[in-house]
């Protein structure tokens, strides 16, 4: 096994006690390298601090983008990133008020809070309708009066109904002129399943927080 200077690094003879070149003491403790520098490469390269360079070296899964002391979820596998950020460590408040509850279009709606909601203007348009048709048919007021509020009632509901719709497809990162779809034959049916079974997006997107934090 051959001998190297720890100082200068030249080949020692193995019996001398100072090294021939630059004259330093040869120590029994001193530096040695084999005969074969590809074992210590080897080495190296196992050692824990080569292969923690090695893993930071490696280009990490598309499912995230490291940035200094955080890791970024990837714009691909999410909503509308920029969006989402916009309301990270904000809370989703709920509704308070008729006016807030069924006549607003920003934010977002679960589906428990659609469809209950939904229920609720389908019984209000029903009880509205019945109990203003007999207030008009005991005053003896035509009936082209009664049908012309009748159609105010079930247009104010309609309106309600749409801007649950508009809420519910936010919750499902979906844009608003989506609910188009309403008014197109076929469609419509195929929208109205998807508000009522699809599950909302996890976490905030672009239209608010998530309805359901802490309780997936």
């Amino acid at each position: 096994m051959a001998k190297f200077c720890a100082n200068c690094g030249s080949p020692l003879d193995g019996a001398g006690k100072f090294c021939p070149s630059c004259g330093a003491q040869v120590m029994e403790e001193a530096v040695q390298a084999t005969e074969n520098p590809q074992s210590n490469r080897r080495e190296m390269k196992n050692s824990p601090m080569q292969r923690q360079t090695m893993q930071l070296s490696q280009p990490q899964p598309a499912m995230y983008q490291n940035a200094p002391g955080q890791c970024v979820p990837n714009a691909a596998y999410g909503m509308g990133m920029m969006g989402a950020q916009a309301f990270n460590g904000e809370h989703y408040v709920p509704d308070e008020g008729i006016q807030e509850m069924f006549f607003r279009y920003d934010n977002r709606l679960n589906r428990k809070r659609y469809i209950m909601r939904g229920l609720a203007i389908g019984v209000a348009v029903m009880v509205a309708a019945l109990v203003v048709g007999v207030i008009l048919a005991m005053a003896d007021v035509s009936e082209s009066t009664i049908g012309t509020i009748g159609t105010l009632i079930g247009f104010g509901g309609g309106i309600a109904g749409l801007m649950l719709g508009i809420r519910r497809l936010h919750d499902l990162d979906r844009p608003t002129w989506w609910i188009a779809g309403h008014f197109i034959p076929f469609v419509n049916v195929a929208l109205a399943l998807y508000l009522l079974f699809a599950e909302g997006t996890y976490g905030p997107n672009q239209y608010g927080p998530d309805p359901l934090e802490g309780r997936h």
